[in-house]
């Protein structure tokens, strides 16, 4: 989602100053050949950029405006994106080795499956946690021994996968209602 607006925002920017430059271009060449102004009627906007004082209201709430939007775009790019990849412990410095969320959530369910008498059913996979979650079919033992068993499955998967930073795992086995 992020790249996507940043380059809605890009085009819509560089657009801006294509139309700016053309804009300009047009009236330095219409002043050069001493026409009148072709599309913009600058010394009209000249004189009335001379007779507005600073404090005036108009110039006062343009620029707040400015402000906002400019600290609105500030935040959106520095609010930290969703974690897509999460990293593998690696020996070779120079090898960069990632999980997708995707995948270790496929290999969650996968380690859910293994455990008789369970059905995942949501593993969702966020920065610090992985929440497993899942039913326990009708002739299954407790949902307590359940849990643990899945949670020691899960676990095994993750200490396989050797990620840099291990996220915390949550289990939830609740019974076939």
């Amino acid at each position: 989602m992020r790249k996507a607006v940043n380059r809605l925002l890009a085009v819509i920017v560089a657009l801006a100053l294509i139309a700016l430059s053309v804009v300009v271009i047009v009236e330095v060449i219409a002043a050069a050949v001493g026409a009148r102004p072709v599309l913009i009627d600058w010394p009209d906007a000249l004189a009335w950029a001379r007779r507005t004082r600073w404090d005036d209201s108009a110039l006062k709430v343009t620029g707040l405006l400015l402000a906002l939007g400019g600290l609105g775009l500030l935040v959106f790019e520095f609010w930290p994106s969703r974690v897509r990849r999460l990293p593998v412990s690696s020996t070779d410095p120079n090898l960069d080795v990632a999980v997708t969320r995707r995948g270790l959530a496929q290999d969650m369910t996968a380690a859910t499956e293994e455990v008789d008498g369970v059905t995942p059913t949501r593993v969702k996979v966020g920065r610090n946690r992985i929440r497993v979650l899942a039913t326990a079919r009708d002739a299954a033992p407790d949902a307590a021994g359940l849990t643990e068993e899945v949670a020691a499955s899960a676990g095994t998967h993750l200490d396989r996968l050797r990620l840099a930073r291990r996220p915390r795992l949550s289990v939830n086995v609740a019974r076939r209602a």
